[in-house]
């Protein structure tokens, strides 16, 4: 017996269990690009932090790790060559779960993917690579591919074959946009929430330094010259220290809050979306004045997650009122079996339903002034209102540009030097589409179909007693291992974070330690806490080459201020976040100085010439204490030497 939609338990579904497939859909897309951004910044420093050429060997990591139980298919790299095959592997792999190809596959793969890469460089990385690792986790439990995907469109295609363009004229109901999907209901849903909401407040409960209290954090983290973007010295020049106090209490005000948008049990979808409005602002605001490395994608990410069904109704009555506007007739020849499937995957990636699909064959509907063998040669788009016509690559411009997302597609395809290239194809594909499409076994110009068997699964043996039991069974033992999930890192989340009691922290033995390291799921949440740094710092090597000269190949390689010698921290050094966690760390680091030695002997090896061979060196540490509010000159600049060579 189904739950009335008034009692309190379909409510609770609702509100905590439940998931619009879209959203999940839209998630997927959202958090595959951010995977591969991720992937990206990494890949333009590969060397430095993957290969043995780097300061983090994989022998040095091995030997001192900076955490135990590490699980990373990286520490099996050690040549560049190597890891750019692995960083190529990851994009692959990231680029599928965007699609949603073989989506529960590749999504595996990308937290696997994910995993090695952020363990890897365990000692460089930041919360962000928590935060990312761990949504990869939760949605893994989700069919992230049921909506806007490739796999989305197979399945439909396999369960709603169209044979003609009047098939395609139909609006079938699997058609997206026609309804509302169906929502997903699952535990995972509930844990996705309470993560974002647990992430929000420890943040905020873990922050109970004086910096925080009095208002001052903001001022003191713009004065952290490792980490201060560009904009962020403008802010901490211009803006008055009480707008820095008001940011600041605003911040833990919405950390606070947070929580509470997320779970409030009454007017949740009010909640919700202003949840969407302010937090992923909040994060991309913070972004642009703090180089956190990957922590506002990987925030960001969770977001298209509280889009609600109701949600999804207002965006499609906005794209049914645009519609008109954007409108487009499409004539294609229906003898070529490449061009139908083509057409009918289109039809199902125009969820505002903008395309009219008209066959060759339909001779009333085509204009009078366009000649029948035209389309015997090329697609034609048509402008209903306007009446204006695109043929060849341009009528493909014109058929993406319809399509959601479709415009940056278009506006790439109507680039001059591309537009060339693009017509050149399209022409070379029409004049093959008829080998293109046997060779696609489909029919073609009188060339029938082959055909394909449609009873072979009918002989199938049946499945085994056990196998049976897991297909019958498989949405429960999935809850189950949900649960058990968040029973383990439930753990995590009470014994990692100082602002939970010691009393009430429960025991945490070696198992459970083990199953969340492995993964890296961590669940402390210390950003910044329990105060904003008050003090700066950088590294610095004095290197002497073989021909005399003063080189500093730490901060040519990792900073945008090089110059010798440095008497005090200069303004915004421009380090990645992977090179600001490194300067804070390798000073104190005693069993990385070998690997870090070794590294600055490398120097002409980054360099190509053989004058930069280095003799000597010597690296310090410098520091001073941030300038206090009303101040602008930091204070007590001091220098430490941690390394030199020869010793």
């Amino acid at each position: 017996m189904s739950t009335p939609p008034w009692s309190l338990r379909g409510s609770l579904t609702r509100t905590y269990l439940s998931l619009d497939a879209r959203s999940l859909g839209l998630g997927r897309i959202v958090l595959g690009a951010v995977l591969l951004l991720d992937l990206g910044r990494r890949a333009s420093e590969l060397v430095t932090w993957y290969t043995n050429q780097g300061l983090l060997p994989n022998h040095t990591v091995l030997w001192q790790p900076p955490e135990p139980r590490l699980f990373s298919f990286f520490f099996m790299v050690s040549l560049p060559h190597e890891a750019v095959l692995a960083f190529v592997i990851c994009g692959f792999c990231y680029a599928a779960f965007l699609v949603g190809w073989r989506t529960r596959l590749f999504h595996i793969l990308s937290f696997q993917c994910a995993v090695s890469l952020h363990t890897r460089i365990l000692y460089v990385e930041g919360a962000g690579s928590a935060v990312l690792g761990l949504l990869c986790f939760w949605t893994l439990f989700l069919p992230m591919g049921r909506r806007f995907s490739v796999d989305a469109v197979a399945a439909s295609m396999r369960a709603h074959p169209e044979h003609s363009p009047a098939d395609l004229a139909r609006d079938a109901p699997h058609q997206p946009g026609d309804a509302a999907a169906a929502p997903v209901v699952s535990l995972a849903v509930l844990c996705l929430m309470l993560q974002l909401a647990a992430i929000y407040y420890f943040t905020y409960a873990n922050r109970t330094g004086i910096t925080w209290k009095t208002g001052t954090a903001l001022h003191y983290l713009l004065h952290q010259d490792r980490m201060v973007t560009a904009l962020g010295v403008w802010a901490r020049e211009h803006l008055s220290f009480g707008l820095l106090k008001g940011a600041t209490s605003a911040t833990l005000a919405l950390e606070l809050a947070a929580p509470v948008l997320l779970l409030l049990p009454v007017g949740w979808v009010w909640s919700r979306r202003l949840a969407l409005l302010t937090l992923p602002a909040f994060h991309l605001g913070t972004a642009l004045l703090l180089n956190l490395g990957n922590l506002a994608g990987a925030m960001v990410a969770f977001y298209p997650l509280l889009l609600s069904s109701q949600d999804w109704r207002l965006l499609i009555a906005r794209a049914d009122r645009s519609r008109s506007r954007r409108q487009r007739v499409v004539f294609f020849d229906v003898d070529c079996g490449v061009c139908f499937q083509i057409a009918r995957v289109c039809k199902r990636l125009d969820l505002a339903r903008r395309l009219r699909w008209v066959g060759n064959d339909d001779r009333g509907a085509i204009p009078s002034d366009i000649d029948p063998e035209l389309l015997d040669r090329t697609i034609l788009v048509l402008d209903p209102v306007t009446g204006r016509r695109w043929t060849r690559s341009d009528a493909f411009a014109e058929l993406f540009a319809a399509l959601p997302l479709g415009r940056w597609v278009a506006w790439i395809l109507r680039l001059p030097i591309v537009r060339i290239v693009a017509g050149a194809a399209y022409d070379r594909f029409a004049a093959n589409r008829t080998r293109i499409s046997v060779w696609f076994g489909l029919a073609a110009c009188g060339v029938p179909a082959p055909k394909v068997a449609r009873d072979g699964a009918a002989g199938a043996e049946p499945a085994g007693p056990f196998v049976a039991w897991l297909r019958a069974n498989r949405a429960r033992l999935r809850e189950l291992a949900v649960a058990a999930a968040l029973l383990i890192l439930g753990n995590d989340l009470l014994t990692s974070n100082a602002a939970i009691p010691l009393a009430l922290r429960p025991p945490r033995p070696l198992w459970l330690q083990t199953a969340v390291t492995y993964p890296h799921l961590s669940q402390s949440w210390s950003l910044f806490a329990p105060d904003a740094p008050l003090t700066d710092q950088m590294v610095t090597v004095d290197a002497v080459t073989k021909d005399g000269r003063h080189v500093d190949p730490y901060n040519l390689a990792g900073s945008r201020v090089h110059a010798l010698p440095v008497d005090a921290i200069p303004a915004r050094l421009g380090h990645t976040s992977m090179w600001r966690e490194y300067t804070q760390k390798i000073p104190g680091t005693n069993v990385y100085h070998q690997a870090f030695l070794e590294w600055v002997l490398r120097f002409p090896e980054r360099t190509g010439h053989k004058g930069d061979q280095v003799v000597s060196f010597e690296a310090w540490v410098v520091e001073d204490n941030s300038p206090p509010p009303g101040a602008t000159a930091a204070g007590e600049v001091r220098k430490r030497l941690f390394l030199m060579w020869p010793r």
